[in-house]
């Protein structure tokens, strides 16, 4: 790789043979090839291909304004991060981005609220925590004061590293509809969904994939109908629930989902409701 340009200490912007850019991480690698030279590949850490090239120079001047205190900590709670999630390397570029200025927030005293903070804690859990988590070591390592909020953004960045199409609007629309169809249930029924319960956790994980799926437009278009007439004869108002958010969809998303994708979600919300007011749930 080439050095086009030095960042910081321990980071240089390089193009390699195919004459993408990337940027490589390494310790004092800023102090040992100057533009123009070739760096040993023995002395890279990492590499980060940029790839989106609207973006990709925003990020760069971002990275070489940001001190070097501030790369090195970001890098190391993003490693952090990857033990327990499966993140893209575009991370590296999105979070030091929203960090860069959510530390110029507040140095200027202004704290914005996360309107989605109960949202992404309910549902993203395992994000929440991380990003609580990020929130405590940056504090310590920059002495710096981020606020609960902020644990909010980054897990809303952790959720977003983790989906086939990086897009954080999609991301946030995903928990609004999470919480929405989660109040249409407990709506439909006068209940309050327990959290702990293992059907929950599967509703959960059942909606995340379908709002994936009607993000990505691969809603299911197959279903048994005799099963499907089955559930609706025997629950009605499971049924009805499921329509109610037919509609929602449709009015949210202008899509149609399928009597294939409301049979799952009678089936969830059936074994929920169950479990909720005290009747035996089976393997429907």
């Amino acid at each position: 790789m080439k050095v086009v340009k030095v960042l910081n200490n321990s980071l240089l912007l390089t193009r390699d043979d195919q004459g993408k850019e990337v940027i490589v991480m390494g310790k004092g690698l800023g102090f040992k090839w100057k533009i123009g030279e070739q760096v040993d590949d023995a002395h890279i850490e990492k590499t980060f291909v940029l790839q989106n090239n609207k973006s990709a120079q925003a990020y760069v001047r971002i990275i070489e304004n940001m001190p070097n205190s501030h790369v090195n900590a970001i890098n190391k709670l993003i490693a952090s991060a990857k033990e327990r999630l499966a993140l893209d390397e575009q991370i590296f570029f999105t979070l030091m981005d929203h960090l860069s200025f959510a530390i110029e927030r507040w140095k200027k005293g202004v704290t914005l609220q996360n309107r989605m903070l109960w949202e992404i804690q309910k549902f993203h859990p395992v994000e929440f925590e991380l990003g609580m988590e990020a929130v405590r070591m940056l504090n310590k390592e920059l002495s710096i004061d981020l606020p609960e909020e902020e644990a909010g953004n980054i897990a809303f960045h952790f959720v977003n590293a983790q989906t086939h199409e990086q897009n954080m609007e999609l991301t946030i629309q995903s928990v609004k509809m999470l919480k929405d169809i989660f109040n249409l249930i407990q709506y439909s029924f006068n209940i309050q969904l327990n959290k702990h319960s293992i059907h929950y956790t599967r509703l959960v994980t059942h909606l995340q994939f379908f709002i994936q799926r009607l993000q990505e437009g691969r809603i299911s278009e197959s279903s048994n109908d005799s099963i499907f007439q089955h559930m609706v004869n025997e629950h009605p108002l499971e049924y009805k629930c499921a329509e109610t958010i037919k509609a929602y969809v449709k009015n949210m998303m202008d899509v149609t989902i399928s009597n294939g994708e409301l049979l799952y979600l009678m089936i969830h919300i059936a074994r929920i409701v169950q479990e909720e007011q005290g009747q035996p749930t089976n393997d429907m």
